[in-house]
Parts: structure tokens; C-alpha cells; sequence
């Protein structure tokens, strides 16, 4: 099983404002690419299995997914990674 060093911690839906927003204010666009190399495949399939793992089984995969968008910022004043499906920010920091 493959392992990454940034592990999810929250969500805004869970989260607050006040840690949410600056965050948002401080990102950086990453790629899919770049975002896997910080958190695990496995790790995002947990958060979003309706998602399909190769074109062939007919589901749309998350890499082409128009609602979906990668960042590295700041939460909390530590280093993150996260990903935007639908207006929700999804949080990962380095354990």
C-alpha cells in the first residue's frame, strides 16, 4: 500500500472561518500530479469512492473531474494540501 506524509485532518464544513479563509487567501494551484506526491491515491479514495480508479469501468476519475482543484497553503500556520470538490475544501497535513 502506498504512503504519503500528508494525512486528512478536516474539512470547512468541520472546520472554522477563521482557519478556512486564510488558507484559501494563501494557496497555490498544484497539479493532480504534484498532489499525489504528497498524499496518498488511497487516502483520497476514502474521502470520494464513487470515484472510478481507470477509465474502462465507466465512472469518471477524480483527475477529470471539473469540480475538483488541488492547492498547497497554509493551515493553522502548517504546511497543507488540499483539494476542492465542489466548494468544499477537503485539508491534509503532514503527521
Amino acid at each position: 500500500m502506498e504512503t504519503r506524509d500528508y494525512k486528512y485532518e478536516t474539512n470547512c464544513v468541520n472546520s472554522t472561518y477563521e482557519d478556512i479563509s486564510p488558507m484559501v487567501d494563501a494557496k497555490r494551484n498544484v497539479t493532480y500530479k504534484t498532489f499525489l506526491k504528497h498524499v496518498s491515491f488511497a487516502d483520497l479514495s476514502d474521502l470520494f469512492p464513487f470515484y472510478g480508479t481507470h477509465p474502462k469501468q465507466g465512472l469518471l476519475m477524480i483527475k477529470n473531474d471539473w469540480h475538483v482543484s488541488y492547492h498547497r497553503s497554509k493551515f493553522k500556520n502548517q504546511r497543507c494540501y488540499y483539494i476542492r470538490h465542489s466548494g468544499i475544501e477537503y485539508v491534509f497535513i503532514k503527521y
